[in-house]
């Protein structure tokens, strides 16, 4: 036994019309009651709020970046220094390996580990010769000033006699 079945096939053309009057009947009910406005408000409001929470979190990521990156560059600061001065008290009392004379001097050459201060025809003590990177410095001692330091080898010249 069989149960009986009502078949009626909708198509898309059949229900359109319908459905399109049925959507435009509720938002004329929706304007008229004001719901329709209500409604927009609180989604725009939603979406305002999801922004805002959004914009705040990203800020918050960027200032803890922003903090974590100060603190490895103070972290990396501090190393540095204390390697340069455990160096510098190696190299105070290092045997001298030659005396020079610098030929040239650049003062954008700055860092931690550079000689400061030396002019052309400062006298040296050459203290260590080694490769950094990709170019040959001395470590030198200023012999005027007594400040050790790094000098581009090219700059420096064996002193005569």
């Amino acid at each position: 036994s069989s149960v009986p079945c009502i078949e009626k096939k909708f198509t898309r053309a059949d229900s359109t019309p319908h459905q399109a009057r049925e959507m435009w009947s509720r938002l004329a009910a929706a304007h008229t009651s004001g719901s329709l406005y209500l409604g927009l408000s609180a989604a725009s409001a939603a979406s305002a709020g999801a922004l805002y929470l959004i914009q705040s979190q990203e800020a918050e990521d960027r200032r803890r970046v922003d903090h974590e990156l100060v603190r490895m560059r103070v972290e990396a600061k501090r190393k540095a220094t204390a390697e340069t001065e455990e160096t510098l008290a190696r190299l105070r009392a290092a045997p001298v390996l030659w005396d020079g004379i610098v030929t040239r001097c650049d003062p954008s050459l700055v860092g931690h580990a550079m000689l400061t201060g030396s002019k052309p025809g400062s006298a040296v003590e050459v203290l260590e010769e080694r490769t950094v990177g990709e170019g040959s410095y001395y470590t030198v001692r200023d012999v005027e000033t007594g400040k050790v330091g790094l000098h581009p080898a090219s700059w420096v010249e064996r002193a005569e006699g």
